[in-house]
């Protein structure tokens, strides 16, 4: 079947692929040219990831470490001040009130600090401890206590603070860490001041570290020992003096008892994973990243503070960057050469689409052309769908309201059209006489008769602002209000009737054919609170207004054939509604307040009669 004329369509011949063309064309072109800046590329790209990810746990590690060191020397703190007290002669250590004070108030400061302790030359302790929240002072000898008395004479030798080894204490039923500052002075050796730092209170802030960073937060002691985990916040059964800390091999989390159970890495893990301070463990069939770094000085052995994370965690953001930067390269390159090599020939056709396209847009149809044919079979499919379409169109204007479509798109050009209540003014319309006028016509003189009527009404309310929402047999509904506000609304709606009084008045007979008695005219006008928005089924949908206003507005247009100048050419009733939202004074005749159908309130109505006083 030829094609129809005018369309701008090419025959039905043998067409060349666009898809096979490029391949061809292009194929070789991108695997030889472009292989070796995809490599380089990627590579490069892929490095500086790795980079970013190497030292973003060196961060993690160090902000840890960080943070412990000012968790821990809190508690060196606070013996240098009271030490420093001592010097000056501010406070007299000794079995006093006043130096209990001092350590009480040294110990409430210091929430991970479970005992601060003096002990003199002759090992009478006078110190301060924590139970249960509580801070109690301590007056007692510990000659008797090995570890307290190995500090003091540790303490006749040094001279400076030390972080010693673990202390059981049985009354605390915990290891503690402990801090020793040696009184040294004028009159010879003073004792020792030592404060107890809680391993418990040490796991809770471990916890808190979690938090803050991420992962799974510990401490080591050494390589084998746990000295801090969130598990152990609350303590941990099986510990004694013999074993004051867990084993790190049989641990209660299986991950970090897994931690030195290394396996080999893979090409992509070893780039990310091999650096000190990080290695991957293997449990079950689970891989986990372990970052740590050594802290020194703080006990007789070193620690060891860490996190873990699962392997997928740090691997899973190296992978995605491999596959959006190869992804993105392709696309680029072969958009690149695309454009390149077929640019000409598809730029006008491209390029009358894209124009027709936007005076379909703005509803300007009457000035899009059709597209002419291609060689490429796409774009040649294109242009017979872009024609068959815009034949559609064509029709479809005829039976949509043009002028409300160009303002919904106006308005909601890029949102959904939402369903709300507005004030709106309600015109409906109707002729009188208008069956028995046309028993002589053809079916055609009465669609010719009507479609000048209708043509005058639409006319004059767009003229204001207006929108025709349907017509309905010889009667024509309009709004104003919706989908564009105004102020003056009100005055434009009565401006609208006024214009086609007039123009029904001066052309009424030429647009009457046929004999019978004149055709008269009536309106209801009325203003109030509405639904607007898109009302309808699936398969057909209407822009309109749902509401008793309507209903008010039809029963007054019905209302007009007894009221008012029942015998004019075109009687005009309006409700009160209206006339109280005038902004001009229009001239009215009153009716007073009548009984509306379906209304349990009485409506004041007036009849139109002209325009505001010039």
């Amino acid at each position: 079947m030829p094609d129809a004329p005018g369309t701008g369509r090419t025959g039905r011949g043998v067409k060349a692929s666009m898809s096979v063309a490029l391949a061809l064309g292009l194929g070789f072109f991108v695997l030889t040219s472009v292989a070796s800046v995809l490599g380089v590329g990627l590579i490069s790209g892929y490095r500086n990831t790795v980079e970013l990810l190497r030292q973003k746990a060196e961060l993690l590690t160090a902000a840890e470490d960080e943070r412990l060191r000012r968790y821990l020397d809190a508690a060196e703190d606070q013996l240098d001040f009271a030490a420093r007290l001592i010097a000056r002669g501010e406070a007299e250590a000794g079995a006093d009130e006043a130096f209990s004070s001092l350590l009480l108030g040294a110990l409430a400061a210091t929430p991970q600090i479970v005992a601060i302790l003096h002990i003199d030359p002759v090992y009478r302790m006078t110190g301060a401890e924590r139970r249960d929240e509580e801070t109690t002072p301590l007056f007692a000898s510990v000659r008797g206590d090995d570890a307290l008395r190995a500090l003091v004479e540790q303490g006749r030798e040094a001279l400076r603070g030390w972080w010693g080894g673990l202390i059981w204490r049985q009354d605390y039923d915990e290891a503690v860490m402990s801090y020793s500052l040696p009184l040294h002075g004028p009159e010879g050796y003073g004792g020792v001041l030592t404060a107890l730092v809680s391993l418990r209170q040490l796991s809770v802030f471990i916890s808190d570290l979690e938090s803050a960073f991420g992962g799974n937060a510990f401490v080591l002691y050494g390589r084998d020992r746990v000295l801090a985990h969130p598990l152990m916040a609350f303590g941990y059964d099986g510990l004694t003096a013999l074993t004051p800390l867990p084993d790190q091999a049989t641990f209660g989390d299986p991950v970090l008892a897994s931690m030195w159970e290394t396996r080999p890495l893979g090409l992509l893990e070893s780039m990310v994973l091999d650096a000190e301070g990080i290695h991957a463990a293997a449990l079950g069939e689970s891989d986990y990243v372990f970052i740590h770094r050594t802290l020194e000085g703080y006990a007789d052995r070193p620690l060891l503070v860490g996190t873990y994370f699962p392997a997928g965690d740090i691997m899973t953001e190296v992978l995605r960057f491999k596959w959006a930067a190869l992804f993105c390269l392709i696309i680029s390159v072969i958009s690149a050469a695309t454009a390149a090599y077929i640019g000409r020939q598809i730029a006008q056709p491209v390029r009358r689409l894209g124009e027709g396209a936007t005076r379909i847009y703005h509803l300007d149809l009457a000035s899009v052309e059709p597209i002419p044919g291609s060689f490429f079979r796409e774009l040649d499919d294109s242009a017979r769908s872009f024609n068959t379409m815009l034949e559609g169109l064509h029709w479809f204007e005829r039976y949509v309201p043009r002028s409300l479509v160009d303002r919904l798109i106006k308005i909601h050009a890029h949102s959904r059209i939402e369903s709300s209540f507005r004030e709106v003014v309600i015109m409906f319309t109707d002729l009188l006489d208008f069956t028995a006028r046309c028993e002589a016509l053809s079916a055609q003189q009465t669609a010719d008769f009507l479609n000048r009527h209708f043509t005058v009404i639409g006319d004059a309310v767009e003229a204001e602002g207006g929108v025709v929402d349907k017509y309905m047999g010889d009667g024509v509904m309009a709004i104003w209000g919706a989908p564009e506000s105004y102020a003056d609304l009100a005055d434009r709606a009565c401006r609208a009737c006024l214009a086609i009084k007039r123009a029904f008045e001066q052309e009424g007979a030429a647009i009457g054919p046929g004999e019978g008695p004149p055709l008269r005219l009536r309106i209801g006008l009325h203003l109030g609170r509405v639904v607007v928005g898109n009302i309808g089924s699936p398969n057909r949908i209407d822009y309109t207004v749902v509401g008793d206003p309507v209903n008010v507005s039809q029963r007054l247009e019905e209302m007009s054939r007894s009221l008012g100048e029942t015998e004019a050419q075109v009687n005009i009733l309006v409700s009160g509604a209206v006339r109280e939202a005038l902004m001009e004074d229009f001239a009215f005749d009153p009716l007073g307040p009548r009984e509306v159908r379906g209304r349990r309130e009485p409506v004041e109505i007036f009849v139109l009669k002209g325009p505001p006083p010039a």
